[in-house]
């Protein structure tokens, strides 16, 4: 708590000076310490200084209301947290690229036997009357509209008490926002804001039907389309 020369917090000064028509606790200009901006170019060099200025919280230096945001002046924190994005983005790449090796190889093995069965192929459903029957049933968020629902057929992990379950989302929304909303809906323990992206126990989004894992920061309108079967797993399952 900030408190003023006479021992009051600023609330409380601040409610006195209202409460009485802005007479008490007036301060003058003189008394406020003023601060140059950071900036050597900056037109305030050149005043003496500001009196309302900001400390960035990155690199710990004073500026000005102009150049307070850390893109204004460059902030040296912004190189930290570009480097920690792209580390945890080759991390991710990494991840996938082993998931979609897997399920190659599983993809190869269940397609030779199947060929010694039978040479009938799958007869392929017809994608709209699936979207059909998944409108009809599906459950989400009402507030989403109309215009921007993806609706999905959603498989839980074999731990959930809920195997199936036709769902809707925001196509604008990201895959991590997605699994967070099925884990709820699966009553499926989600630890994923604790864990390191390589934890086994991090909870994954997989396409049913291409195999591939769902990247967290894509936007579920990129890299999924209505009628799609997308199930949720552990990490562990690829490893």
């Amino acid at each position: 708590m900030i408190l003023n020369p006479e021992g009051k917090s600023v609330e409380r000064t601040l409610e006195e000076h209202l409460k009485s028509n802005c007479v008490l606790h007036l301060l003058s200009s003189t008394s406020i310490e003023k601060q140059k901006c950071f900036i050597a170019e900056c037109r305030n060099k050149s005043e003496g200084g500001v009196m309302v200025y900001v400390i960035c919280d990155g690199c710990g230096e004073a500026f000005c209301l102009r150049h307070r945001h850390p893109p204004a002046h460059q902030c040296e924190s912004l190189d930290v947290a570009s480097n920690e994005k792209a580390k945890r983005r080759v991390l991710a790449e990494e991840l996938i690229s082993k998931y979609k090796k897997k399920s190659a190889s599983k993809s190869d093995n269940t397609g030779s036997t199947s060929k010694n069965v039978t040479t009938n192929k799958p007869q392929k459903k017809n994608k709209k009357i699936e979207v059909m029957k998944l409108k009809s049933k599906a459950q989400g968020d009402s507030s989403i509209p109309a215009s921007t629902r993806v609706y999905l057929s959603v498989d839980f992990p074999h731990d959930s008490k809920v195997s199936n379950k036709p769902m809707f989302f925001n196509k604008e929304w990201t895959i991590g926002k997605v699994l967070d909303k099925i884990a709820a809906a699966g009553k499926v323990t989600n630890n994923n804001n604790k864990l390191p992206l390589d934890d086994p126990n991090r909870l994954i989004l997989v396409n049913k039907e291409t195999g591939n894992m769902l990247e967290m920061d894509k936007k579920l309108g990129e890299i999924v389309e209505n009628g799609d079967n997308i199930y949720l797993e552990k990490r562990e399952s690829i490893n």
